[in-house]
């Protein structure tokens, strides 16, 4: 493993250059609320006991209050303990937008694992790489949606001490519910005969019961909640450095990396992210924030901004688990009227498409956070016209916990840009010689803050890092006078499909596993949905190769964004001198 150079905070004291805008909207270039923290516990347990009896996540009608998620996250703490986890060890967490998430979450930040967050759509192909390079000694499912690890060889699974499955079946025995038995945890009843009483009586007792004669690979959340106590969880001694999250992103290997993210990464993150626009959504406010919650956790966006962001504020998380259904999306803004509301370009469209949405009472929305791929003005003004805010870009990547830059509360039109860096962080627009460029002139970011990872996980890291110390993000921008960042181009090759990175050679590398295919390269092509999608140009080996095979086999090892939605035969690929394909001439 390697480690980066020390990138805690700007290498100079002299005032940044955004430092005047900072003043114009009322910041402050400070993370205060970071000292004595050690660990994102230490973060938030404050906030969890500052407001118990609050809802901290939602999801339908059930609720999680911010006591009932420190109960439930103490006895999955001992349930780790209990496994033999140690501080360090990786866990992976494949699990969409559902209330055990956040107790796994916190759970695992409590007994100091590694949390490794996986795509609940990925295809035993991606899973198994993303076990075998973290190394996960345990895995959590959602029942209905392991068939990826149902798939995956003897030896992957061997690797897993044991596997936890979720569910949330309405319709499930009461001792099997989840959902039910987290909503009773904390609440005193009278004995009475009825069966739902009865167990709410044994989860709040916390009688102790023997896992023995549970399969490893068949422990169920439910059983968790019952079997373990939170007072057997013994505290972890968790420093600033210690990982917090492995967070895999693409790479030019062709196979996903993790990124290295601390427990000071993630939490200077949350801080900053608070003093950018956190106190501002919450001035003049009395009633709790309601944040909407239409991202996916495993994605680091919606884990820091929504997640964490939300539990730091003492907000409600309001757990959308499938965004896709824009009807269910539009009642949920409708019952909740949320204060916040992050989303990427494409699902604001969805949104600003429904015959009901202009309808909507949206005199509480405090923010509109764009991010994830680029918004498009058009689609900001039209969101204006209808909620009356404007929506807020931001810019952030995997390797940065992930916010780098934000356009502020204040900014009363939409500008283009991404914003201002955050709190005691730099930015630096560099020349391929690695020099400075003057400002107005384009280059590529690099970035140095609290917030910006360790490494790469098991990588050589040599070209990740300038010589002192930016993480150099492949991305062209040109920054203004004012320190208001504007993205001109992004990493080459990348293709983002609403709001994810696509890397084309992960689908290369899948493709040409096929016994008929010769070479692949990949491109991202125009999409009016989702902005981009790739499309493959294949050398074939066998000439009987057909598309349908292709797709087939793409169904198999890629999950549905990675995969090409188009398909193109030639003779061959054109190269370099030296045998480099050039994409750049197939676009």
């Amino acid at each position: 493993m390697n480690t980066s150079f020390d990138n805690n905070a700007p290498s100079s004291t002299t005032p940044p250059l955004w430092q005047a805008a900072y003043e114009q909207y009322g910041l402050r270039n400070n993370l205060d609320a970071l000292e004595g923290k050690q660990n994102l516990i230490d973060l938030l347990q404050p906030k969890i006991d500052q407001y118990s009896d609050s809802v901290a996540f939602s999801m339908g009608p059930t609720t999680l209050t911010f006591g009932q998620l420190d109960i439930a996250s103490r006895r999955f703490a001992a349930f780790l303990q209990a496994q033999g986890i140690n501080k360090g060890d990786r866990i992976a967490v494949q699990l969409p937008n559902i209330l055990q998430y956040a107790v796994v979450l916190l759970g695992c930040m409590r007994a100091g694992a590694v949390l490794v967050n996986v795509n609940p759509m990925y295809t035993h192909y991606e899973l198994a790489h993303q076990l075998t390079d973290a190394q996960a000694c345990g895995l959590i499912v959602l029942d209905g949606m392991s068939s990826a690890y149902e798939q995956l060889d003897d030896a992957v699974k061997a690797q897993l001490k044991w596997v936890v499955r979720c569910s949330i079946d309405p319709n499930a025995a009461i001792s099997d519910n989840d959902i039910a038995l987290l909503s009773q945890i904390g609440a005193h009843k009278t004995p009475s005969t009825n069966e739902s009483d009865s167990v709410s009586e044994s989860v709040t007792d916390n009688e102790p019961s023997s896992q023995e004669d549970i399969a490893p690979e068949n422990i169920t959340f439910a059983r968790i909640m019952q079997s373990q106590r939170e007072q057997d969880f013994k505290a972890v001694t968790i420093e600033r450095e210690d990982l917090a999250l492995l967070q895999y992103t693409g790479g030019t290997t062709g196979k996903p990396k993790g990124a290295m993210l601390t427990h000071y990464n993630v939490m200077a993150n949350v801080c900053q992210c608070y003093a950018m626009f956190g106190s501002a959504i919450e001035a003049g406010r009395s009633e709790q924030i309601k944040i909407l919650n239409p991202l996916p956790l495993y994605h680091i966006f919606s884990f820091t901004v929504c997640g964490l962001l939300g539990m730091y504020g003492g907000w409600e998380d309001i757990l959308v688990t499938n965004p896709r259904d824009i009807d269910g999306l539009v009642k949920t803004i409708e019952q909740h009227r949320p204060h916040v509301i992050p989303s990427v370009n494409t699902l604001f469209i969805g949104m600003l498409h429904h015959p009901k949405f202009a309808s909507l009472d949206f005199s509480r929305l405090a923010l509109s956070i764009g991010g994830g791929t680029a918004i498009i003005k058009a689609v900001s003004d039209q969101w204006q016209q209808v909620t009356g805010m404007i929506i807020n870009e931001g810019y952030g990547m995997s390797e940065t916990s992930p916010v780098i830059s934000f356009n502020p509360p204040g900014i009363s039109s939409f500008n283009g840009s991404v914003g201002l860096p955050l709190a005691m962080m730099d930015i630096k627009i560099i020349e391929e010689d690695g020099g400075s460029c003057v400002i107005g002139i384009r280059g590529e970011v690099a970035i140095k803050g609290p917030q910006v990872m360790r490494g790469y996980w098991q990588r050589d890291n040599t070209d990740t890092f300038t010589e002192d110390g930016y993480f150099k993000s492949g991305d062209i921008g040109v920054m203004n006078a004012e320190g208001f960042l504007t993205l001109v181009d992004r990493k080459k090759d990348m293709i983002l499909v609403s709001g994810f990175n696509v890397y084309p050679n992960e689908v290369e590398a899948a493709l040409t596993e096929h016994p008929k295919v010769l070479e692949v390269a990949v491109i991202g092509i125009a999409d009016a949905h989702s902005g981009e999608v790739p499309k493959a140009f294949v050398v074939k080996k066998d000439s009987s190769l057909t598309v349908e095979e292709l797709q087939d086999f793409a169904s198999e090892r890629l999950t549905g964004y990675k995969r090409p939605q188009s398909y193109e035969f030639i003779d061959e690929l054109p190269k370099t001198a030296v045998g480099k394909i050039l994409r750049k001439s197939l676009r």
